[in-house]
């Protein structure tokens, strides 16, 4: 058995160790930053291409506010933009949680669906209640509803969506840049889609 006088000053030096020992500072900083900043900065980081960066700030706006629909949308279309078409899927269906039926939602969700060959039908059922509702007979959201019809192997009702689409776009005698009534010209994106889209439906379906 140890005596006592050797324990005690064992116990001294391992006393006197530990306190010699660094031990490290745990330092909590604070964001300072809202959501809604966290989603501006990872817009920024978006325009400038730089997509892991935009993502980050996203999902830290997300952390701060789960409901934050736009941030919800700003990521899914990240996962879209990088092929991740299972995740970009998951947050357009958390943002429709937020504001069912949002046609800005429903058309990215549709193209999840369209480049990842999964959800067609879904997606075309959210696209078909868009398009009926109030303001849904916009050029783009109807081109999204052509090549979902086109997928699904509806092509006369794919060539219906894309014909009104384009004549959205260019109704009859009207210059091609000028708007309907008066509003902003079709963009030259849209339309050139519509066309490329036309012409893919024609070959799938001579």
């Amino acid at each position: 058995m140890w005596p006592r006088s050797f324990l005690a000053l064992l116990l001294l030096f391992l006393l006197l160790a530990g306190g010699c020992s660094r031990v490290p500072k745990i330092i909590v900083l604070e964001d300072p930053l809202t959501a809604a900043e966290h989603v501006e900065l990872g817009v920024a980081y978006e325009r400038k291409g730089e997509l892991d960066l935009a993502r980050r700030e996203y999902e830290r706006a997300l952390r701060k506010d789960g409901k934050l629909f736009r941030a919800r949308v700003n990521l899914g279309n990240i996962f879209l933009a990088k092929k991740e078409y299972g995740k970009a899927r998951e947050e357009y269906l958390l943002a429709l949680e937020l504001r069912p039926g949002d046609a800005e939602a429903t058309n990215n969700l549709s193209w999840a669906a369209i480049f990842s060959g999964e959800g067609i039908d879904e997606a075309l059922t959210r696209m078909e209640s868009v398009v009926s509702g109030p303001g849904g007979r916009r050029p783009a959201l109807l081109d999204t509803l052509g090549v979902l019809r086109m997928r699904a192997n509806r092509p006369g009702e794919a060539e219906e969506a894309f014909a009104l689409a384009e004549t959205l776009c260019r109704p009859a005698g009207v210059p091609s840049r000028e708007g309907v009534n008066g509003g902003p010209p079709c963009p030259e994106e849209v339309l050139r889609e519509i066309e490329d889209h036309r012409r893919e439906l024609r070959s799938r379906f001579p």
